[in-house]
């Protein structure tokens, strides 16, 4: 009996050991820089193999280790994924050159949302080494079998001539063609284009305007918000009569009704200091729906802004206050198919009631 203990004893130890080993092996594999860089995963695959053995001593997840196999087997989606995944330290230690090598890439096996990462690291200055002769005709291949992301990505490499020879032309076609495939993105691509201007393609703001209505006219917030902004806006050089606040208001509102809190704050401003242009449209001052909105808004960190509770909130009486509680209370944030059916109505004003469009289908 004795000796049976002394065995059972025996053999616990050294599974503590083990264990001991294996948890610093893991902490130490964990910290390690440039462990999951494209030269050094086989080996990593191979130490995680034996450290997750164990489950509570593995440093990755199951679904994280699956990532990195399809990887290494060479699948452009899994790459980006995992340069993703070490550029944002969410499921793997953070790291940048890892991830930007992963993500590179990706984009020379022709993953087109990993190109498009790249491409706008590059043109805001990033010191990044890609082969883009090889991201553009991995991107071709896809393009001309008709992928509309890869059309997306393409499409600006054509424009300013960066792995393939220059043609403007080529470049706004395949980006459009690549709209009426129903890529959402292209249309904000075409947006910024025309917004700033590239080579062979002169900045026009209502260009710019065109295809930022048809990104928000498929439900993207972002630029609904964006062409609310641009809407109510005139820039040095733009005459005032290109204000239009009704068409402002009527983007802000559907991308606020989404619950999109910098809408909700846009919105919250304008009924709390009401607004008018050139085109007779009123945005009456409304403390009960300003602070109605600002309330949503503030259910953001970012947007629970003090000074704009302070153009509301003392100027209104306790019964506005309540009634504006109320409203917050019952407020439920619509689906875009909803939007896409329902009465917008502008603020009222002098003159008859005016409703938005409808969203084009």
């Amino acid at each position: 009996m004795l000796s049976m203990r002394l065995r059972v004893g025996a053999r616990a130890a050294v599974l503590a050991l083990i264990l001991g080993v294996l948890a610093r092996v893991g902490l130490a594999h964990a910290a390690e820089a440039g462990r999951y860089a494209p030269d050094n995963i086989e080996q990593t695959y191979k130490q995680l193999r034996w450290l997750c053995i164990v489950a509570a001593l593995c440093p990755v997840s199951d679904d994280v280790r699956i990532v990195i196999k399809r990887a290494m087997e060479g699948k452009p989606s899994a790459e980006y994924l995992l340069g993703l995944t070490l550029l944002t330290g969410d499921g793997l230690p953070r790291d940048e050159s890892a991830g930007i090598a992963w993500t590179v890439r990706a984009a020379e096996h022709g993953d087109p949302d990993a190109a498009h990462d790249i491409a706008d690291r590059l043109r805001n200055g990033a010191s990044i080494e890609a082969d883009e002769t090889k991201i553009a005709a991995a991107l071709k291949q896809q393009a001309d079998a008709g992928n509309a992301e890869a059309m997306r990505a393409l499409g600006p490499m054509y424009i300013r001539g960066r792995g393939v020879k220059q043609d403007p032309a080529l470049g706004l076609d395949m980006m459009k063609r690549a709209v009426e495939k129903g890529s959402t993105g292209a249309a904000n691509d075409l947006s910024r284009l025309y917004l700033l201007g590239a080579p062979g393609v002169p900045a026009s703001r209502a260009d710019s305007l065109k295809w930022l209505a048809v990104s928000a006219g498929r439900g993207n917030a972002e630029a609904m918000v964006t062409l609310g902004y641009m809407s109510m806006t005139a820039p040095n050089g733009v005459p005032s009569s290109e204000r239009n606040l009704a068409q402002a208001f009527c983007w802000l509102m559907r991308a606020a009704l989404l619950n999109q809190p910098q809408a909700q704050e846009k919105l919250s401003m304008m009924f709390a200091g009401g607004e008018k242009d050139d085109h007779g449209t009123v945005i009456p001052v409304d403390f009960i729906q300003a602070d109605l909105w600002f309330r949503l808004a503030a259910r953001s960190p970012y947007h629970d802004n003090s000074q704009i509770r302070a153009m509301i909130e003392p100027h209104m009486t306790t019964a506005q206050l309540g009634e504006a509680k109320r409203l917050v209370e019952l407020w439920q944030p619509r689906r875009f198919d909803e939007l896409k059916t329902m009465t917008v109505a502008m603020p009222a004003s002098s003159g008859a009631q005016r409703n938005c469009p409808m969203i084009a289908h």
